[in-house]
């Protein structure tokens, strides 16, 4: 799949650097191959598969003007051309998807390390936080921007004394790319999150929606992305029922008195056969914005979540449809880290750490292509054909399907929260829930009607 992008053009603007008279194209290829296969850098080159030096490809990896952000853009770009051209594009909604994760480390020397919070195991841990912009076409997620970013600045990032002064430590050109990747180390994930909004809009890669869990549904968020292109796009979030307050009829109320005031009147409390749940439908303004309101209560559960959008016009139906979109981004995580060793590099230099996390959203966008040519597939098993040439197994996908089904009908009559376990059991990395986190793979596929 490789074959159909052309990495030519991509790296003509960097065609003037060359190492050691080995071209970029070739480098960059030989970087792909190593990940398609699993291996690392140093792996590959033993293992007599790769002839280009480690070294050579790790001073790529490690120079300040390799634009990776333009690559990665160009690339997923291409995508959409390619399956435009060849009659497999996507659905007309197109939604663009914001979220971080968890990239752990284990060596303190590495450039601009420091101590991040875990929020699925509880407590912090050395890494970085990804932030990552993806675009979903109706087929495929398309990775289309990143950054990394360091936490606790104020308690010295969680590092000892010692471990500051042993850390790597570079100088760059301002005027690099890489100059302006370390610096959004300490930017606000926010603040990344609409510059990434509003460069991808620039380079005509466009959506509707812009879908977010609760952590980034916020004022600052919301007016920011409603300012982009004149409102060409609305919000789609799940927002924390915590101390904000909605105009609604002209009083300026917390999430607990809307429910009480909505609620207790007759016909105000519908119900999804399609989602198992109760649902209140609220029109507000929050800081200025009109948005939708959707109070909803699963079969079962004792706590209402809140689902916003700032389009009013979408029924409680299409909201719940578009949000559940945001699951795939999790799902790539799972995939980048199980099967493409995202965050595995332990390169020092920041520049090669921003170099390892683009070479595997590269690799992950040329096996999507691959598996839109061949959509019986789901990713995973695509990845594993790849590097063990293992034969499909459609059949035990559809038994899977099933599997599925029943675990969420188990977790509605026990009261558990389905969005809460499944994003714990797609995180999870621990071997005894390997076939839990295949079923909420497969879960998240049916729900976005990937299979």
């Amino acid at each position: 799949m490789i074959g159909r992008f052309d990495l030519k053009a991509l790296l003509k603007p960097l065609s003037g650097f060359k190492t050691k008279g080995i071209g970029l194209k070739i480098i960059l290829s030989a970087l792909l191959l190593a990940r398609f296969r699993g291996l690392s850098v140093y792996s590959m080159y033993k293992s007599g598969l790769n002839q280009i030096d480690e070294n050579t490809q790790y001073r790529m990896m490690n120079h300040c003007s390799m634009d990776w952000r333009s690559l990665l853009r160009g690339m997923a770009q291409q995508f959409l051309k390619i399956v435009r051209l060849h009659g497999t594009d996507g659905a007309s909604t197109r939604c663009f998807i914001i979220d971080d994760t968890l990239i752990p480390k284990t060596g303190s020397t590495i450039e601009g390390i420091s101590k991040v919070y875990d929020h699925v195991n509880g407590g912090f841990v050395l890494g970085f936080k990804a932030l990552l912009l993806c675009l979903w076409d109706g087929k495929s997620l398309l990775p289309i921007d990143f950054s990394l970013h360091r936490e606790s600045e104020k308690n010295n990032y969680g590092l000892t004394p010692k471990q500051i002064r042993g850390g790597y430590k570079k100088e760059r050109d301002e005027k690099t790319p890489a100059h302006e990747r370390f610096a959004e180390l300490d930017v606000e994930k926010t603040t990344i999150a609409l510059q990434m909004l509003r460069r991808s809009c620039k380079h005509n890669i466009l959506a509707l929606y812009v879908l977010m869990d609760s952590w980034f549904t916020n004022d600052t968020m919301i007016k920011g992305i409603r300012s982009i292109r004149g409102g060409m796009m609305h919000v789609v979030g799940l927002c924390k029922m915590d101390t904000r307050k909605f105009s609604v009829d002209g009083r300026e109320l917390k999430s607990e008195a809307i429910i009480k005031l909505k609620g207790a009147k007759k016909g105000s409390q519908q119900h999804s056969r399609r989602f198992k749940s109760t649902y209140i439908k609220v029109d507000a303004i929050y800081k200025g914005t009109p948005v939708r309101l959707f109070y909803v209560k699963y079969r079962g559960a004792n706590k209402w979540k809140l689902l916003l959008t700032t389009d009013c016009s979408l029924t409680f139906v299409k909201t719940m449809e578009l949000y559940q979109i945001r699951w795939t981004i999790e799902v790539l995580f799972k995939e980048c880290k199980q099967y493409l060793r995202l965050g595995k590099g332990q390169n020092t230099d920041f520049d090669g750490q921003i170099a390892d996390t683009a070479i595997t959203l590269l690799t992950h966008l040329i096996l999507s292509l691959g598996l839109r040519f061949q959509a019986y597939e789901t990713m995973g098993g695509l990845f594993r054909n790849v590097q063990h040439q293992m034969i499909q197994d459609t059949l035990h996908q559809r038994m899977m399907k099933v599997m599925v089904e029943v675990i969420i009908e188990l977790l509605e009559f026990l009261s558990i929260d389905v969005e809460e376990t499944i994003e714990r059991l797609i995180a999870s990395d621990g071997k005894p829930e390997k076939a839990i986190n295949l079923l909420a793979i497969v879960y998240q596929m049916r729900t976005t009607n990937i299979v």
